[in-house]
Order: structure tokens, then C-alpha cells, then sequence
């Protein structure tokens, strides 16, 4: 089972820690990263993986929004993308592994959600990425993940410029390296 664990980073804001049951030793999947979105922040993590396994990765995701105006918040996963797709529309780059039709999509979660307030509960969802790239692009697979984070309900005070009900949209990334440096 996996669990969430928020921890205090830098006195300010929280970064979201999975904790992954059962991941063995040879699994890399690593990073926390940050970006703004509206009045609050977004949490990701891992935002590497390996190894390049074919395996589906969950991707948790969180919106804090701190600033004490009474909000009701939500992230909502939008479309997620990836840079090795064929500009022939046939799938993926040649070297990526099994050809769609036969492992199905390289992510999922478009439209997944969750809610959370302001103070005190961040919104929290998932996605999830395949842990593959192609063979051949000595760049990786870069991910490339949409989501909204939307205030509802208060309006901070000390900020004229917030609206309630405002929402923002922010991309995050999460690669898969080619390899783990050894190869260059």
C-alpha cells in the first residue's frame, strides 16, 4: 500500500514524499519538485524514473494553497504528453519497447482531481507515466503533465489582484533518462 507523508521543507510550504511499498532496491524513482500556480504552490513527485522497465509510475501531486483567505482548492490533471512521440503519427520514437496497441497508453490520469481548503488541507491527486524512452534519442522521454489549480470561495485581503474562483494552469515535467550517465 502506498502512503503519502507531507513534511516541513525549508520552514515554508510542504513537499509531498511517496513511499512506495514494495519498491525494490534496483528502482530509482526520485525528485520533488515545486512551481506556483494561482495564490499557492504544486508539489510533484518523482520527478525521475528509473529504470526504463515499461512499468506504470504513479505521479503524486499536490496543491498547497497557504495563505489563509478561507479558500476551497482543487487540482485537476489535464493532458499529459511526452516528447518521443512519432511526428508521423505511427506511436512512439523506434526504440521505446512494445508498440502501443500492445502495452496501451504511456500515461494515464487526465481528469483525475482532488480537493483540499485553505489553511490547512492540500489538494491532492495522481497521474501516472510509463518508465520508458526510446533506445535511440540520447535525451530521454520528458513528460510533460497539465494541471489546474483552482480557489474557490475566499479572497485574500492583502492581495486586490485575487479573484475568488480564479484558476491557474501550470505544466510539470518527469523524465526517464536514457541512461544514468554511464553511457554518454
Amino acid at each position: 500500500m502506498k502512503a503519502l507523508r507531507w513534511l516541513a521543507v525549508f520552514g515554508i510550504g510542504v513537499a509531498l514524499v511517496a513511499l512506495a511499498g514494495g519498491a525494490s532496491a534496483s528502482t530509482k524513482n526520485f525528485g520533488t519538485n515545486h512551481i506556483a500556480c494561482n495564490d499557492g504552490t504544486v508539489y510533484w513527485s518523482p520527478t525521475n524514473v528509473w529504470p526504463p522497465n515499461h512499468k506504470m509510475v504513479t505521479v503524486n501531486i499536490a496543491y498547497v494553497d497557504n495563505d489563509n483567505d478561507g479558500d476551497s482548492t482543487s487540482i485537476t490533471v489535464g493532458m499529459i504528453t511526452d516528447n518521443q512521440a512519432a511526428s508521423d503519427g505511427s506511436g512512439e520514437l523506434q526504440g521505446s519497447g512494445q508498440p502501443t496497441a500492445q502495452q496501451g497508453l504511456d500515461w494515464a490520469g487526465t481528469g483525475n482531481t482532488g480537493s483540499g481548503s485553505d489553511p490547512g488541507t492540500p489538494a491532492i491527486t495522481t497521474a501516472q507515466v510509463r518508465a520508458e524512452r526510446s533506445g535511440t534519442d540520447q535525451g530521454g522521454r520528458v513528460y510533460t503533465i497539465q494541471v489546474m489549480c483552482t480557489d474557490t470561495g475566499g479572497t485574500d485581503q492583502n492581495d486586490s489582484s485575487e479573484l475568488a474562483g480564479q484558476t491557474s494552469t501550470v505544466d510539470l515535467t518527469v523524465v526517464v533518462p536514457h541512461d544514468q550517465g554511464k553511457n554518454n
